[in-house]
């Protein structure tokens, strides 16, 4: 089943630019008005230090003999401290445009990282998150990629472009000022090298990491013959010509592809080399030919060839230029992503009655759950995973789900707690059908430890609040679930207690064994049962305990679930023979339904499962 969230338009990228900075505009005025005005002024300050040198150059050819306290000599002393002034002032103007530009990246990245969180968290199901192409524009609209970078970076890197092209700009106006028409077409003929040269760059870089994943491949084959841990193999099972041939044959293979793509650039860079050296050849010349003859002063000359030097900075192709290019695709992928503000669909689900805080006492369910006819397949799935499931489950019973990998326990499971569509049939609360209207109010109402729960970086408190984050305050109700989960002892045990972070890559954080990690979650799962989850989800709860701790568990499992409507997963038997009913499922079908005793004398699938397990139990001490 594919969800609509994953159907996201392609993004288009020609008009991505004017989009962020409109966008930029939105969320920053102030920093983006701020560095678009040092952008402009750090661009023009050069141009004012070009006009003044070549008034400078004309203002000492009349000063020459003249002494130093002559009118043209003041003229130059005025010149002269422009030209200091606007130096300083290019250097400062950069360096504040260099940091508001950063500081305006990463605003824009980190706004646009919330707008496509929101996005991908809008939907009240998980199925989008699952599905490989949504996953792919996730990661291309944070920037990852062949080259990371964010949508932010392009911002920054258009910055310090809009400044290069207000010099290059002003320039080539400066050299129509000493000839008409010689700016233009100096300009007209850089732009066309430099966007030959961007396109060939940003190639280059993607080829040259595409080469690198490859000749990694490459290394990889040369060196598994040393490697220790593979000698052993590698000698016994004859493997050292095997590696050796890959290793020449994929080598020479890549690096064919490199050594085209080298004589390609370099007869590029020939091509550019001898069309900037004509043209800048000619401008000079042609200059030169103005003053020689007097059409132009050489004051003229000097502000033509500084101009001239200015616009060869055109042809530069650079990390801005990557910026730009691949900050673009990512601006473009996180625009494709909508911007989200849906209110809470309408709660329509039975809600337990509320209770006193101080209790610290479970609201009793208030509704039986059933499965009609429930169908489900996955996206791009040819056969189902449940074949039309009926199912009740009166409120407040404890339910078991049994059967082999790939009989649809969780798929089951995850439906029931609203994380999935079904492609068929309902689930429904009471009379209330599981609909998107209502589904996140159920998944309020529901709390679980799944195979692979999981497990935040943050506090050991924070981790254990989430089953309820409403109560976090509640101090009794948060060591009353570890205590009941056997961690109360652990976490009185860390460096800062309940505020240790469960990490060790943080500063006075602490790794946890998948034993404790499995506690945490199941510790979890209590703490929002106790503040009035109607559903218990146990999806291999014990799968990281040891024996011992998992038949502890299990012996007080529905002692600490009394009267919670719970449903337990598990591929070993003996640990769910405790539960009030027990379900088998085979390939997508309830082929079995009774207490564990029923189903033992009943002497089908699930007594015969039983049995195996527990024969090899038996067996294991000899």
């Amino acid at each position: 089943m594919t969800s609509d969230a994953s159907r996201l338009p392609p993004p288009a990228t020609r008009w991505v630019i004017p989009a962020l900075v409109g966008y930029s505009f939105s969320v920053a005025p102030a920093l983006t008005t701020s560095t678009a005005l040092l952008a402009v002024l750090a661009g023009a300050a050069p141009v004012g230090i070009t006009l003044g040198i070549g008034g400078l150059v004309d203002g000492l050819t009349s000063a020459i003999g003249q002494g130093l306290d002559t009118p043209a000599a003041r003229e130059c002393y005025r010149w002269v401290v422009l030209i200091v002034v606007l130096f300083l002032f290019t250097h400062v103007t950069e360096s504040a445009r260099t940091a508001l530009g950063r500081a305006l990246g990463r605003r824009v990245t980190g706004r646009l990282s919330e707008r496509v969180m929101t996005a991908a968290s809008e939907p009240a199901t998980i199925a989008h998150l699952e599905d490989p192409a949504y996953l792919g524009r996730l990661e291309r609209a944070r920037g990852n990629g062949t080259i990371d970078m964010p949508p932010g970076e392009a911002i920054f890197g258009f910055s310090a472009k809009a400044s290069l092209w207000v010099t290059s700009v002003g320039s080539a106006a400066l050299l129509t000022r000493v000839t008409w028409g010689l700016g233009l077409v100096v300009f007209a003929v850089f732009v066309a090298i430099h966007s030959r040269l961007v396109r060939n760059y940003r190639i280059a870089v993607i080829e040259t990491v595409s080469q690198t994943t490859k000749l990694r491949r490459t290394s990889y084959l040369r060196d598994v013959p040393t490697t220790p841990d593979a000698a052993r193999e590698v000698r016994l099972f004859g493997l050292a010509a095997f590696f050796r041939d890959a290793y020449q044959s994929e080598w020479l293979v890549n690096m064919r592809e490199v050594w085209r793509r080298r004589r390609e650039h370099r007869l590029f860079v020939v091509v550019v080399v001898v069309s900037t050296g004509v043209t800048v050849a000619s401008v000079f010349f042609y200059l030169g030919h103005r003053a020689s003859t007097g059409e132009s002063t050489v004051g003229d000359l000097a502000l033509g060839g500084l101009a001239v030097r200015a616009l060869l900075q055109v042809l530069r192709a650079d990390e801005d230029d990557l910026r730009i290019g691949f900050g673009s695709k990512a601006a473009a992928e996180a625009f494709a992503f909508p911007a989200v503000e849906a209110p809470a669909g309408p709660d329509t689900v039975p809600r337990p009655a509320p209770i006193r805080p101080d209790t610290g006492l479970r609201r009793a369910p208030v509704a039986s759950l059933s499965c009609e006819n429930l169908r489900f397949r996955y996206g791009g799935a040819s056969d189902e995973v449940l074949h039309g499931i009926d199912l009740d489950i009166p409120a407040g019973q404890s339910l078991a789900i049994v059967g082999l990998n790939g009989a649809g326990k969780t798929t089951l499971a995850r439906l029931v707690a609203g994380l999935d569509a079904p492609g068929g049939g309902s689930v429904r609360v009471g009379a209330t059908p599981i609909e998107d209207a209502n589904r996140r109010s159920w998944q309020r109402q529901v709390v679980a430890v799944f195979q692979d729960f999981a497990r935040y970086e943050l506090t050991v408190r924070d981790n254990i609040a989430f089953g309820s984050l409403a109560h976090a305050d509640d101090e009794e109700g948060l060591r009353a679930v570890a205590r009941q989960a056997g961690l109360l002892a652990f976490i009185e045990g860390l460096p800062d207690g309940w505020d240790t972070v469960m990490s060790g890559g943080h500063t006075g954080g602490v790794g946890a064994s998948g034993g404790e990690w499995q506690r945490i979650a199941i510790a979890r799962a209590l703490f929002g049962l106790r503040h009035g989850a109607q559903l218990l989800i146990m999806d291999e709860p014990a799968a990281s305990l040891d024996a011992r701790s998992e038949a502890r568990l299990y012996d007080t499992f529905h002692e600490l679930t009394a009267g919670a409507t719970t449903i337990a997963i598990s591929h070993r038997f003996a640990t769910v023979r405790k539960a009030e009913r027990v379900v088998v499922l085979d390939h997508g079908r309830i082929i079995e339904d009774g207490t564990h005793d029923d189903l033992i004398a009943a002497d089908g699938r699930y007594a015969e499962l039983f049995r195996l397990q527990a024969k090899r139990f038996e067996e294991a001490p000899s």
